[in-house]
């Protein structure tokens, strides 16, 4: 950069600053412009001549240079882009549902120590709603996505598409196969074999499952569970699997009471989250069920819910202020110039909180370390 632009430059940023006076102030001349940078009056008169173009300095060659009324203009623009919030944008499939509601209060923590605002939006798991609300935040302005996708087959491509526009994204809480994005998510496989494992360990000999649905086309804990089973030479029939159709208790009660009418009454539940697992143990105090006498049931996510349902429910726990930290972590890493390094693919290793769903003989102390930290708790 040659001397005279270097000049400018600084001098331009002083103006802005205000530190040489308003619009109309006089300005210092060249001759003292010189003697300030130790140049020649050639170089100095083409710093104020190039300053001169920006429109921060008027006046011409026979009276002083004043400071221009540009200056004011672009001193209020630098200061709101200077000031103007950094933001990210959170795309969750449901939030009314407390898992996500943890997830955006965590997000929005780490991104405000990270300096950024979080717009939060909820699909509702409608393709049409979640694209909208991912092209509304990149209008306004949002410099990286962090999205719980929904479970439509176009999501795939969107997401694709979205990437080699060069949007920063990454996937929290679910990933979509076929997408080469940065991801942080729980080990759903060996959370739901350690379901199996424990259930196993108290001698239950029959099993049902509470999945989420058939749009969910790879039920990762299913799998977990159904590997266990099969390493103790224990099968889970098709005809013992029962789609929740959704997420919430009132599916979760449908789908337990559907099982229980087409096949013999399994021994212990497994249900894909803890909400379509609650629904079960209501099923069943209803229908005048003991749980865990006559069947145990486990959940999944290890909600506040779990230690004040009748009995407790075991769940599988893990560590969601940690997946909200390193999901946040490596979008700002992302977006502050780490786009050409190899996707980000995180697998948080979860625990088992035992509680009297399926282990009449769990403790009943409570903490409040399963829900806020990433210790293991038995209750």
């Amino acid at each position: 950069m040659a001397k005279f632009e270097q000049i400018a430059r600084d001098l331009t940023a002083e103006i802005l600053a205000g530190l040489h006076g308003s619009p109309g102030d006089r300005f210092m001349t060249v001759r003292e412009l010189a003697g300030r940078f130790g140049v020649a009056l050639t170089t100095a008169q083409k710093a104020v001549q190039k300053i001169k173009t920006q429109g921060l300095l008027i006046g011409d060659s026979t009276s002083p240079a004043k400071i221009g009324p540009a200056a004011a203009r672009q001193a209020a623009g630098a200061s709101a882009a200077r000031f103007s919030p950094r933001r990210l944008g959170l795309v969750v499939t449901d939030i009314t549902n407390p898992f996500f509601s943890r997830v955006c209060r965590d997000v929005q923590r780490a991104a405000g120590e990270q300096g950024f605002q979080v717009l939060v939006g909820s699909s509702e798991s409608d393709f049409q709603r979640e694209r909208k609300l991912i092209e509304g935040f990149l209008e306004i302005g949002v410099e990286g996505l962090l999205i719980c996708p929904g479970l439509d087959e176009a999501c795939a491509a969107l997401y694709r598409n979205l990437i080699d526009q060069g949007v920063r994204l990454l996937f929290v809480s679910r990933r979509v196969g076929g997408v080469e994005a940065d991801f942080v998510v729980a080990h759903n496989f060996v959370g739901g074999a350690a379901v199996a494992g424990h259930l196993l360990s108290l001698g239950y000999e029959s099993f049902g499952y509470i999945g989420f649905g058939p749009r969910l086309k790879r039920d990762e804990r299913l799998q977990g569970f159904r590997s266990a089973l099969l390493e103790e030479g224990v099968e889970l029939a098709a005809d013992r699997i029962a789609d929740g159709d959704g997420r919430d208790i009132l599916h979760g009660y449908r789908a337990v009471e559907r099982l229980f009418e087409r096949t013999s009454r399994p021994r212990a539940l497994f249900a894909f989250n803890d909400l379509l697992a609650i629904g079960a143990l209501q099923f069943c105090q209803e229908q005048g069920i003991a749980v865990p006498d006559e069947v145990a049931i486990a959940g999944f996510d290890n909600l506040p819910q779990c230690r004040v349902t009748s009995p407790p429910l075991t769940s599988v726990a893990y560590p969601v202020q940690s997946i909200a930290r390193l999901a946040v972590q490596n979008l700002v890493d992302r977006i502050e110039g780490a786009a050409e390094r190899p996707p980000y693919r995180m697998l948080l290793e979860p625990h088992l909180v035992v509680r009297r769903s399926t282990d009449p003989q769990a403790k009943s102390t409570r903490s409040s370390v399963a829900w806020e930290g990433d210790t293991t708790e038995i209750v």
